[in-house]
């Protein structure tokens, strides 16, 4: 629902532009945390004492932690700027990007927006959750 009330309120580019600044922050996260988990590791040495063992183990847990949870919401949203963004062009003229429809909220599951062409007027439905993957 976030999206469609993003997507409606400022438009579908700024929503795109803003999920891919948003997912590449994630990564650079990802990556930061890998050198912290990468660095926790190297100081691992009993011989500091068990004291010093530890802090350098929970350094390298939480770095760990941290990056495989930013690599998940980095993969997150690039995958479903990724969805939306193959849905974006209007099928009467060619043309990238939409608007909201006004006045009709989106539809339940799985959520839909409403997308209005800008050139032509083509009105068409985009899909704002991907499919889940079969287990």
């Amino acid at each position: 629902m976030q999206v469609a009330h993003y997507i409606r309120e400022r438009g579908f580019r700024r929503w795109y532009e803003r999920q891919l600044i948003e997912s590449h922050a994630w990564l650079v996260t990802a990556l930061l945390a890998a050198l912290m988990a990468l660095a926790g590791v190297e100081a691992l040495s009993v011989r500091e004492g068990w004291l010093e063992f530890a802090w350098s183990g929970a350094v390298a847990a939480l770095g760990t932690w941290l990056a495989l949870q930013a690599f998940v919401r980095y993969r997150q949203n690039m995958l479903l700027a990724g969805f939306v963004c193959d849905q974006a062009s209007c099928a009467g003229c060619g043309r990238y990007g939409f608007r909201a429809a006004e006045g009709e909220p989106p539809l339940a599951r799985p959520l839909r927006l409403q997308a209005l062409c800008r050139r032509c007027g083509h009105r068409w439905q985009v899909r704002l959750e991907p499919d889940e993957p079969e287990a």
